[in-house]
């Protein structure tokens, strides 16, 4: 004779004489009463879920995505990327994600805000390509979630686009203090960067050729010494951006411009 519920037979087997359960009806109770447990904790999980991802704001949900990818090794699909709390929730349910890795972020934002002060280094590798390193330099504001910050390249000096930006304060991974010495190097860079600029737009307008055309993309980029006659020319244009191909014949007239210029310098030493 084939024992179709063999858990529940072990189960019975095993109970008191005095026990109540051995007074039910005996046939699949134990399965349909595990069934029920199942859709019980699947509907808690679910639940549960769904009230972490409405607490957890976006940013940290983003970085509980960053870990996941950190930990499976595996670059996650660009497209794929859920930017709203929907989206969120589809994709925690459609990968079948534990929730403890929510319960975990869930814990961390609980303890409130992250303390980022005036002056402070921060990491911006991952939000911001075209700087590795930002100085606070306004903290956040009552009932606010951002900074301000300027961005600083990777040797922390000033990027050839001065500019203030803002950063979620949950974003900021501080990795150490903007010092007086840093302000000063800083500084001095920027004025040097000022003056340079003030001579590269009085050397463009008030040239007789020059001035009747657009200044080309990236004139005012510092990694060129293009007053020294050092222009974003290339054979190889897959190394230049796209931008500077664009303007290549832009660039080729202040070329021979600039080199007539050099070159009656050394005439006159």
């Amino acid at each position: 004779m084939v024992d179709r519920y063999p858990m529940e037979t072990a189960s019975f087997d095993n109970l008191p004489q005095d026990s109540p359960v051995s007074y039910l009806d005996y046939g699949g109770t134990l399965t349909y009463i595990g069934e029920l447990v199942k859709e019980k904790r699947k509907e808690n999980r679910d639940q549960r879920r769904e009230f972490l991802i409405k607490k957890i704001n976006n940013v940290n949900l983003s970085k509980v995505l960053d870990e996941i990818e950190f930990k499976s090794k595996k670059k996650m699909d660009y497209e794929q990327y859920p930017y709203i709390k929907a989206d969120y929730l589809k994709f925690f349910l459609s990968h079948d994600i534990p929730l403890q890795y929510l319960e975990d972020m869930y814990e961390i934002q609980s303890k409130g805000m992250p303390v980022v002060k005036k002056n402070d280094l921060i990491e911006l590798e991952n939000h911001y390509s075209f700087a590795k390193y930002g100085v606070v330099i306004e903290e956040r504001q009552k009932r606010k979630s951002k900074v301000k910050f300027i961005p600083l390249d990777k040797n922390l000096q000033p990027m050839y686009h001065i500019s203030e930006y803002d950063i979620n304060i949950w974003s900021c991974k501080v990795v150490g203090e903007f010092t007086e010495e840093n302000w000063e190097t800083y500084n001095h860079l920027v004025a040097k960067y000022n003056k340079d600029k003030r001579h590269r737009t009085e050397y463009w307008y008030n040239h007789p050729v020059l001035s009747s055309h657009i200044i080309p993309y990236g004139y005012y980029n510092r990694g060129y010494d293009i007053m020294n006659g050092d222009v974003p020319l290339s054979e190889t244009y897959s190394c230049l951006d796209q931008k500077y191909i664009n303007d290549r014949p832009t660039w080729i007239i202040f070329k021979n411009c600039i080199d007539e210029k050099l070159r009656l310098e050394r005439e006159n030493q």
